[in-house]
């Protein structure tokens, strides 16, 4: 018979300002006896616990050390055209007319509103 354990980590519980929300699942399907099922996933667990410390502790030393107190993300590769560069002006279609039907003149019953 193969026993399994399942055991479920709020990351709120961590660093809430990192993972506000959200959760993560270990489980141990394939132990040979419900003892040896729950120590694998306590193993486990610490390893993810001592992870996701070391992120939130990371997060937090990076926040300190940027200059406005927030993480500085990379600036976009996109860039604008300098002045030197002329912009091709972007062509459109003519805008079609308003068919005389629609005009706004008389709508039919179906559509008025006492």
């Amino acid at each position: 018979m193969k026993y399994s354990f399942t055991h479920k980590i709020n990351l709120a519980n961590i660093d809430r300002d990192l993972w506000p929300y959200e959760t993560e699942d270990i489980s141990i399907s394939d132990a040979d006896s419900f003892e040896e099922a729950q120590q694998k996933v306590d193993r486990l667990v610490a390893e993810r616990l001592g992870y996701y410390r070391a992120m939130s502790d990371q997060a937090k030393a990076a926040k300190n050390n940027s200059p406005s107190g927030r993480i500085s993300r990379p600036a976009p590769s996109f860039r604008p055209p300098s002045a030197s560069q002329p912009v091709a002006p972007v062509a459109t279609a003519p805008v079609p007319p308003v068919p005389p039907s629609t005009g706004g003149g008389n709508m039919p019953p179906e559509f008025q509103v006492d």
